[in-house]
């Protein structure tokens, strides 16, 4: 209840001049419900446009990178060796999927290998599923992406002080990019 209350304040004060820093948003409630107030509140906190770190387990929040092109993904580096995970505690960038973290732990904690095995199935399935909704929506917004960043990076000419025949240049090269399909 503290985490519900902490982030209703949160929801209700919120402004574009907002630092906001959330930890495990939706715990204490079911999976699908932690996961929908969750992304709902990174939906709100986006519309209004406050700076926001959000700190998460939940991988399929890393969809929002493929709608929202204003979202940047990072995560801890964890180094995975013979079956043992080796957290590094390095802020890398990007989504880092580890193929059955979670599988990983409860082998390590001792569970048995029957959950296991059948956890495996479970999931096994569920990856599927999401990888193809993945892949959909990529295709659907990548567009808007790259627009995206083609008007982020001509704001950023506007504004800059180089010279003018470096302008051209940066310019031509974002041209280039753009058409090529290679501006990231």
């Amino acid at each position: 209840m503290t985490e519900m209350r902490e982030t209703a304040f949160i929801m209700q004060n919120v402004t574009e001049r907002s630092l906001i820093i959330m930890d495990e948003l939706g715990r204490a409630t079911s999976s699908s419900d932690g996961f929908a107030i969750a992304w709902s509140c990174c939906e709100q906190l986006l519309s209004l446009k406050a700076y926001t770190i959000f700190a998460t387990h939940m991988e399929k929040l890393s969809e929002l990178a493929t709608i929202y092109p204003n979202v940047k993904i990072l995560h801890f580096y964890v180094d995975i060796k013979n079956n043992r995970l080796d957290f590094k505690f390095q802020l890398k960038d990007g989504p880092r999927h580890i193929p059955h973290y979670g599988l990983l732990l409860a082998e390590r904690a001792g569970l048995p290998s029957s959950v296991i095995e059948t956890a495996r199935s479970i999931t096994s399935k569920i990856t599927e599923q999401e990888v193809m909704r993945m892949n959909v929506n990529e295709l659907q917004y990548s567009s808007i992406q790259m627009v995206y960043r083609v008007a982020q990076r001509l704001i950023c000419l506007k504004y800059s002080s180089q010279e003018q025949d470096a302008i051209r240049e940066a310019l031509q090269t974002l041209k280039e990019s753009y058409l090529e399909g290679k501006l990231v």
